[in-house]
């Protein structure tokens, strides 16, 4: 049993695409000075506060409870607790920093550098760190040595995993990266709408950046699991595109409001 080198060339450029590729195009945005680099890296931290530090551990101990076990056998209202909670967690985080230590860096390219290190730290570290894993699984399981590592684990685990491992297709790893660039498409836009709703004192922009980010999670999950991955992906890239259109039509608000900000403080100057 072995994986094929299209499989491994598969999981290769993946891990390129999304652990090198994002460092790249922020160094390149920040170095040109495109994007600043605090709300860069507070996005970062928003999403990792919010998934990494809060949201996922919450729910592997609620995985571990009887009653959470239950409840995830009802799929649809799991699949909605799921879509809301991610919404809920990672617009917060997005809501708080944002709002807590961007208060004089809320222009349009400020939401734009917020969004991308949000995005792209959700890339790294969920997918981008899993293209690594499954390289050196590849490896392992093609040299012969996968039972003799993986000998710790419980039967079950192992077979699993190597099940898995072996039912992978190129296709599948290639349009993974696809979707990455729909979600950090979207991951923008979100910030983009917190961003208006801080700038605008508007705390609706807040439930509709929840709102959107939980239509997305559910919609992809259960077209995945109801349809197929195409349909599942389809959906993702026409939210990335209303959310694209979206974007550009809020910019001019940004600029509008960094106009007036100017004019003000001219007035002042002048008195």
């Amino acid at each position: 049993m072995t994986i094929s080198t299209s499989v491994l060339a598969a999981f290769i450029f993946s891990a390129a695409a999304e652990l090198l590729l994002p460092i790249v195009i922020l160094l390149v945005l920040c170095l040109r000075k495109k994007i600043s680099v605090k709300p860069m890296f507070l996005g970062a931290a928003a999403f990792f506060v919010s998934q990494i530090c809060l949201r996922i551990p919450i729910l592997q101990v609620l995985g571990a409870q009887s009653w959470f076990k239950a409840f995830a056998l009802n799929v649809i209202p799991y699949f909605i607790a799921l879509a809301v909670t991610a919404g809920l967690f990672e617009e917060s985080a997005r809501y708080v920093f944002a709002g807590g230590f961007l208060k004089e860096q809320r222009g349009f390219n400020d939401a734009l550098a917020f969004g991308l290190g949000h995005g792209f730290c959700e890339v790294i570290l969920l997918t981008g760190m899993t293209q690594i894993n499954n390289i050196i699984y590849t490896v392992i399981i093609n040299n012969g040595s996968f039972s003799t590592i993986t000998s710790k684990l419980p039967a079950a685990t192992s077979q699993q995993l190597l099940s898995t491992m072996l039912a992978v297709k190129p296709s599948m790893v290639y349009i993974g990266v696809l979707e990455r660039v729909f979600a950090v498409t979207f991951h923008v836009f979100a910030t983009v709408l917190i961003f208006k709703g801080l700038n605008e004192h508007k705390i609706s922009y807040y439930f509709l950046a929840i709102g959107a980010h939980a239509v997305l999670d559910f919609g992809a999950v259960a077209l995945s699991k109801y349809v197929n991955i195409w349909a599942s992906e389809g959906f993702a890239f026409v939210v990335a595109l209303t959310a694209l259109f979206l974007i550009m039509k809020m910019k001019p608000s940004f600029q509008q409001k960094t106009t007036g900000m100017k004019n003000y403080e001219q007035i002042i100057k002048e008195q």
